[in-house]
């Protein structure tokens, strides 16, 4: 696996490269000659976060290799010797073999110091306790058969409680603006999918940084496809947005990757659930600061100005919904587009 990851990062390093630039030179046309490091530093920010669309080729060695693996160690389970069994089979030396097996013990001691020293630095290094976290949270999502030497699966706690509160705000009359970032976007799709109608009808759905598209339809095509995500979005009558950035290497778009300006790849409501932001805002000093705008990344952003017009756009359109006669006879307040309830 170690090998397949290298090899891939430097296989696919010159597209992602190119990618990146290609995108800098779209999102800043005409930068001044002091922003030439700065643009270098997001050009790698892009074609770091791109490396996440290679994941199916690291699943698909990572099934080679445990393939290989099963079979041997039935084979010592059995008290055969693997090696014997190999050179007759396909002609393998024995010795081939046999360092085979005994690198591949060394190596798993060292797979258990790299677990304990990647333990501390997950304390330690706030970016790697990112990383670290996302791998947990995307294993711990689903059922505890799935991962039984984890903690209980999350999501059996979070979605009940989630779809509890959601139903009590809508029954006051209220419509609900649902928020997700990251991991909380998978949450809310979930909870979205198993809500009745007329709780549906009063939700807006805002996600940011959110990995539905780019890690679960990708590793997890039976559960999550294209069918699905377009369910969540005809539940919300296409009540939502979804906001992403190039620099992310967890979330990503959903429907649609077009810029701000282009027509959007996919027609209908799903081609405008996605809005791309720029990030960083600008490569240069802006008036009366010392350094330039920060590369977001995966981080949420909740104070960007777009983050805020996104929220100001759902909340109209929740207001703007068509209304039922239970509704009209139900208490609410015009002014204000109901609970918010955000979950990441």
């Amino acid at each position: 696996m170690l090998v397949g990851a290298v090899v891939l990062t430097l296989a696919s390093r010159r597209a992602r490269m190119r990618t990146a630039r290609a995108t800098v030179a779209r999102d800043y046309p005409d930068p001044p000659p002091a922003a030439g490091y700065r643009l270098r530093q997001v050009e790698r920010a892009i074609a770091k976060a791109r490396f996440t669309e290679r994941l199916e080729i690291l699943a698909v060695v990572y099934a080679c290799v445990v393939g290989a693996g099963m079979p041997t160690s039935l084979l010592g389970m059995l008290e055969l010797s693997p090696a014997e069994a190999v050179e007759r089979s396909i002609g393998i030396p024995a010795e081939a073999t046999d360092f085979g097996l005994q690198a591949g013990s060394l190596l798993i001691g060292a797979v258990v110091l790299a677990l304990f020293v990647g333990g501390i630095f997950a304390y330690r290094t706030a970016e790697f306790g990112r990383y670290v976290g996302v791998l947990w949270d995307l294993g711990t999502f689903w059922p505890r058969a799935a991962h039984p030497f984890a903690p209980p699966c999350y999501a059996e706690r979070a979605v009940p409680e989630l779809s509890r509160r959601i139903t009590y705000l809508t029954e006051q009359g209220s419509g609900v603006l649902l928020t997700g970032h990251s991991h909380g976007a998978v949450l809310l799709a979930a909870t979205v999918l198993q809500l009745p109608p007329e709780v549906c009808g009063r939700l807006a759905l805002l996600t940011y940084g959110s990995p539905l598209r780019r890690l679960y339809a990708r590793l997890f095509p039976a559960y999550v496809d294209e069918d699905v995500l377009r369910e969540v979005g005809r539940r919300v009558d296409w009540r939502w947005v979804n906001l992403w950035r190039d620099t992310d290497p967890i979330g990503g778009w959903v429907f649609s990757p077009h810029r701000p300006g282009r027509r959007p790849v996919t027609p209908g409501p799903p081609g405008s659930v996605d809005r791309r932001l720029r990030d960083p805002r600008d490569v240069v000093l802006p008036p009366g600061d010392s350094v330039p705008p920060p590369i977001i990344g995966h981080w949420p952003g909740e104070s960007d100005p777009r983050f805020t017009a996104a929220v100001a756009d759902l909340a109209g359109r929740l207001r703007a919904r068509p209304r039922r006669a239970d509704e009209d006879a139900a208490p609410t307040d015009p002014g204000e587009p109901g609970g918010r309830r955000r979950s990441g």
